[in-house]
């Protein structure tokens, strides 16, 4: 239409639709709210048994090969309707296994990753830019975007960890960048656990030893660990609570992704509650009330968005009146 067609209408909704072929959407005809009070997510809280996972993870192992399954891993995949890969709204998780013998080959992307090892062989390794690290329980190992990065396992038994990424930030942004070494497997020309990629589990065990108690009552310990240089999108922390802990209930505007390292407890998050155990994932999407409950010792890995939401400005915290979750 042009200037004078326009001046010739005298209806609104006659308006409404003379502005949708040319791809104009009028403010009083938004077909949803664009802003809404306080924060909202279409994910949901989720948990995921690593019993479960770790057999089917060893069942695949008799199917299929690395060349078969790029990275045999299971995601995380958030029940909540539509979705197919996510695990919350900016970050998907997965359970991984390497059979002895076997390299995964090398390749790159724009997505920061990292791994949480559950079981390992010493010999099982991640190589990043050449540099073979050695893995252990407990570790945590980054892949910030762009390095390269393979994995191996030298050892007569399979390896397992959980893997943690950005993903569906990037997909949100569309920066995505892929490429595949070469040769297939970089191969490593320095061997180290001395690397700013890796934190390996006893340094992280000795700090939480000498931590404060949380004074908000939100967790027992915690200890961040430095790896935002590397990877701006998230925050990275282990959680220590001791036994028959109830921690006060809160939310944030950041997304977490919860793994266990060791001990059993309960998690409230909204209206359910999670028994977990050692191995096991459990997702806090944004503003969604939160608490802890613990029947023996208990560490916890936590990766959230935390970090990038306060560079923006998005983060929000808040205490709650809501009692915490039964062990």
């Amino acid at each position: 239409m042009n200037r004078q067609s326009f001046a010739d209408l005298d209806d609104l909704d006659t308006l409404n639709r003379e502005l949708a072929p040319l791809s104009f959407r009028a403010g009083w005809n938004k077909a949803e709210p664009s802003l809404w009070a306080e924060p909202r997510t279409a994910f949901v809280p989720a948990h995921w048994r690593w019993a479960e996972a770790r057999a089917a993870l060893d069942t695949a192992g008799q199917l299929i090969d690395t060349e078969l399954a790029e990275r045999r891993n299971l995601f995380l995949v958030n029940p909540h309707p539509g979705n197919h890969y996510a695990t919350l709204r900016t970050l998907v998780s997965a359970y991984q296994m390497i059979l002895p013998g076997e390299r995964a080959r090398s390749h790159r992307h724009s997505p920061h990753a990292l791994r949480f090892v559950l079981d390992v062989p010493d010999t099982s390794y991640t190589v990043v830019d050449g540099t073979r690290i050695d893995m252990r329980p407990g570790d945590v190992l980054l892949t910030p975007g762009w390095h390269w990065h393979g994995h191996g396992n030298d050892g007569d038994r399979p390896g397992y960890w959980v893997d943690f990424l950005d993903v569906p930030t990037v997909q949100l942004l569309e920066p995505m960048r892929l490429e595949h070494w070469p040769e297939g497997f970089q191969q490593p020309d320095t061997v180290t656990r001395d690397h700013p990629f890796v934190f390996p589990w006893e340094q992280t065990a000795a700090a939480l030893d000498s931590a404060a108690p949380d004074l908000q009552g939100r967790y027992g310990k915690r200890v961040v660990l430095d790896s935002q240089a590397a990877i701006p999108t998230l925050t990275l922390a282990m959680h220590r609570l001791p036994a028959d802990c109830r921690t006060r209930a809160w939310r944030t505007t950041a997304n977490q992704i919860v793994c266990v390292k060791s001990g059993h407890g309960a998690a409230q998050v909204g209206g359910q509650r999670f028994a977990w155990a050692p191995g096991d994932v459990f997702a806090v999407p944004a503003w969604h009330a939160f608490s802890l409950a613990t029947s023996e010792p208990a560490d916890l890995f936590v990766v959230s968005d935390e970090h990038m939401l306060r560079l923006l400005g998005y983060l929000h915290e808040e205490p709650l009146a809501e009692t915490s979750a039964a062990a």
